[in-house]
This record gives structure tokens, C-alpha cells and sequence, in this order.
């Protein structure tokens, strides 16, 4: 046994006993056969009602098969010793954080006959991590918040002013007012297309999801803007492969935001070029759709502040196009990543998880 054979010197017995740090001895089945004070203290317990039940009596349930896990890893001789952060149960039913060291114990002749979990309660530090960190949360979001304030007043006060000056104009009797109606008209449009986009964020959006084959979907959306990519001297090249390609969906999310991308890499080539559409399988289950134009490329200064409202390389951009596309995208399990080159051109990779 554990007991006769690693403990048969009372100093160790003792050093144990009198040690700051808890100290459990664990035998080859997983149950406690020894435990010092210190670790009687951080979980709350007398040692007569931990011994010799099983150690997983006292882990966090969700920790658990993390725990097996290691312990696997070490009887395999994969590791001498492991190092961790886990969570224990307290007899009160308060979750202790501990940072712990779990190393195999070996008989004089080198036969396995346990584990050893030395640990030091960490609840504290812990507690004080996390209150710092939801308190950079709020900052941060109170400090977008006014990012955002700003950037809708800003936006929407320029078509206001020209509204009001057009006003003003009518009511002077100068000029065409058809005109005059006409510019009011366009500058209200655009304070409707800024609310509803802001909308589009601020509440959850109804997702059907349905199964898609994204090649026949890109070639709808193609079909859609080709039209727009001849008058700008754009020849869109399509590289679907051979393979399947379905995801679970809602087709109309998906469709808008391919019509943003494909949209954005055809304003980027004021002169001509060629946007490339490639479809492949990315890491892992996943189908990656490509978006590479050839336009004169976004610098990476620029490139950082992507996804941020209000902020657009566009002369009559608000910014919130591609923020909305990412989030459409995320809200899909998947991700966005944009890479670009000064005069050689962007590329636009869409990640989705596949059917």
C-alpha cells in the first residue's frame, strides 16, 4: 500500500502535517488515502470525511473528465509532474480556485502506486481578476458607446444640415424646388438606411436556418451583380472545385453579405480589374470562401480598424456595412479575415462551418 511504503519516515509524515500547502495523497483507483490540515482547510472538510473516497468527489463537475484527462496523461509517462489552475468543491458548496501540482508517487522500487496534488488556494487573486476584468468590460463599453454617440450624430447630422438648408432655400422662393426636393428626399433615404442598419444591431435578428449549397448561392449572387461589375470594367472569376460545399444557413444573411463583399471589391477598382471568387475547405470541417480583387489595397492602419462603426475608406461609406456582414457571419458560427497589400490588391476569406 501507498501508506506502508512512500510514508515510512515520520519527518515526511510530519512535514506533511505542519505544510501551508495542501497535500493529498491519491492511491491507483482515485481515492484519498492521505490528507494534511491545510488542504482540510481550503475545502472545508475533517480528513475522516475525505479518506478513502474518491478524489472527483471534491472537482468541479464540469472539471472532472479535464481531470481524468490529466491524470491519464501522467500514468501514460507522458508527464513527470502537471501544473494547474482547477476549481474544488467546498463543504459549504462554494467553489474554491486552487493552483495545483499533481506528480506521480513511485514505491522504492519504482512501481507506480499513486498521486500526489499539492495545492494553494487562489480564490482570492481569482476574484480580484475577474472584478478587474468586468471592470475594463464596462469601461470599454461605456467608452464604445460614446464612439458610437459620436459617430451616429456626426453621420447623421450632415444630411440634417443640407435638409435644413434646402428648407430654408423653399421658403426664400429661390431656385427649383423639384430640385430642391429631389436632394431632401435623397438625404433622408440616407438617415433611413443609417437607423435601419443601427437597428439591424442593437436587437437579435430571427435566423432560419436552412441547408445550402453555397456554390449555387454565390452564382445567384454573381448573376445579381454582374451587370454592376461590367459598367465598372470588373470580370468576376469563379473556383468553386469539384467538392460539396453546404452549410446550414439563412440564405438571405448570407446573400447580403456576399453582396457587400462583392459589392466593396468592385468600388475598389475605380480603373478595372479582376475579382477572384474562390471556394475551398479550410481547417478542420469548414468550407472558406474567398474574396481576392485586385484594387489598390487597404493600409494596414486602416486595415486594424475594420469592423468599427462609422469608420469606411468609402467617400459615402458609414462603416457599418462590413460590421454587420461580420456579425451576420459570426451569428453563423463562423469567422471574417481580411488581409491586404498597397497596389497589389485584397482578399476577403469567409470560414464557415460545413453541413
Amino acid at each position: 500500500m501507498m501508506n506502508s511504503e512512500c510514508l515510512n519516515y515520520d519527518f515526511m509524515v510530519q512535514a506533511v502535517e505542519v505544510a501551508p500547502i495542501g497535500t493529498v495523497f491519491i492511491d491507483s483507483e482515485g481515492s484519498i488515502i492521505k490528507i494534511n490540515p491545510a488542504a482540510c482547510v481550503i475545502l472545508g472538510y475533517e480528513a475522516e470525511e475525505c479518506l478513502y473516497h474518491p478524489y472527483y468527489h471534491w472537482i468541479y463537475p464540469e472539471d472532472v473528465n479535464k481531470d481524468r484527462e490529466r491524470l491519464e496523461k501522467l500514468m501514460s509517462g507522458k508527464a513527470l509532474s502537471l501544473q494547474m489552475e482547477k476549481r474544488l468543491l467546498h463543504k459549504q458548496g462554494d467553489i474554491k480556485w486552487v493552483s495545483c501540482r499533481l506528480s506521480i508517487a513511485h514505491s522504492r522500487d519504482g512501481r507506480t502506486l499513486g498521486y500526489i496534488a499539492h495545492f494553494t488556494d487562489i480564490t482570492d487573486l481569482k476574484r480580484a481578476a475577474h472584478q478587474e476584468e468586468e471592470r475594463l468590460i464596462q469601461s470599454d463599453k461605456l467608452s464604445m458607446a460614446g464612439q458610437l454617440a459620436a459617430g451616429i450624430a456626426h453621420e447623421i447630422r450632415n444630411p440634417m444640415t443640407s435638409i435644413k438648408g434646402f428648407v430654408q432655400l423653399i421658403r426664400s422662393g429661390a431656385g427649383r424646388k423639384d430640385q430642391y426636393f429631389d436632394i431632401i428626399s435623397s438625404e433622408i433615404e440616407r438617415i433611413e438606411l443609417i437607423v435601419s442598419e443601427l437597428l439591424f444591431l442593437a436587437k437579435p435578428q430571427s435566423v432560419k436556418f436552412e441547408r445550402t449549397d453555397i456554390r449555387q448561392l454565390l452564382e445567384q449572387v454573381i448573376t445579381l451583380l454582374n451587370t454592376q461589375a461590367i459598367i465598372h470594367n470588373v470580370e468576376i472569376i469563379t473556383d468553386f472545385g469539384a467538392h460539396e460545399a453546404s452549410v446550414d444557413c439563412d440564405v438571405n444573411h448570407l446573400k447580403q453579405v456576399f453582396i457587400n463583399f462583392i459589392k466593396n471589391a468592385v468600388e475598389s477598382m475605380p480603373d478595372g480589374g479582376e475579382l477572384t471568387i474562390r471556394l475551398g475547405r479550410g481547417e478542420g470541417h469548414t468550407i472558406a470562401i474567398h474574396f481576392i480583387d485586385n484594387g489598390y489595397g487597404i493600409p494596414e492602419s486602416i486595415l486594424s480598424r475594420l469592423g468599427e462603426p462609422f469608420f469606411t475608406t468609402k467617400e459615402k461609406g458609414n462603416g457599418l456595412g462590413f460590421m454587420i456582414s461580420k456579425k451576420m457571419i459570426e451569428d453563423h458560427k463562423g469567422e471574417v479575415h481580411v488581409s491586404s497589400k498597397l497596389q497589389v490588391g485584397t482578399t476577403i476569406s469567409v470560414i464557415l462551418p460545413m453541413a
